[in-house]
């Protein structure tokens, strides 16, 4: 009898381990993804306030202009790392030497009315830095940085596995009056391809 009990509950397990598995699986894809990556191109026009003696505007292209990794959570908010990195090098650089920029975000990621993690509108606003190091031709390098405050406007629009996503900026850059740098802000759009994990 023991022996017949033992093969019985063996065999309720074995039936029953696939669809406790699968019940499992379907619980997690119905919570959502838990991360949004992202690689963006984009476009931005740029002007310089306040201390600006030059040329102060241009357009400017990035390829790509940042990269993401977004932290999705349960309610309408969520949390996006973002970076860019960028080197203009001879005629292309404002000194005619080079610049290497690197420039850190966080940002917070509002989901407006019915959109989810991967469908529909959002509202974005953060905090970043702009680094720069700069050399002019037969000059010393400089580094400098310059605190930023962003916001945005965009929407995710779904693929197969991934989705496409359309966002247009606003960027205010503070003065480093330390390193003579003046304000600026910068208006542009960027579009890229988001994936989850």
């Amino acid at each position: 009898m023991r022996k017949l009990t033992s093969t019985l509950v063996a065999a309720v397990a074995l039936v029953a381990l696939p669809h406790l598995a699968l019940a499992q699986r379907a619980r997690s894809a119905a919570s959502g993804p838990k991360n949004e990556i992202g690689v963006d191109l984009g476009a931005e026009y740029n002007h310089a306030g306040s201390g600006c003696t030059a040329d102060c505007g241009g357009l400017g292209i990035g390829t790509p202009i940042d990269i993401r990794w977004g932290f999705m959570a349960s309610g309408p908010l969520s949390f996006e790392p973002r970076f860019s990195l960028s080197y203009l090098s001879g005629s292309a650089s404002p000194i005619g030497g080079h610049v290497l920029s690197f420039n850190p975000d966080l940002n917070v990621i509002y989901r407006m009315k019915k959109s989810t993690a991967r469908r529909g509108m959002y509202l974005t606003g953060g905090l970043g830095l702009g680094i720069a190091s700069a050399a002019p031709s037969g000059g010393t390098s400089t580094t400098a940085t310059q605190l930023s405050l962003n916001g945005g406007v965009g929407k995710r629009i779904p693929t197969e596995s991934n989705a496409w996503r359309v966002e247009g900026f606003l960027r205010y850059n503070f003065a480093n009056t330390g390193k003579g740098i003046p304000s600026s802000f910068n208006i542009g759009a960027r579009v890229g391809m988001s994936f989850w994990r």
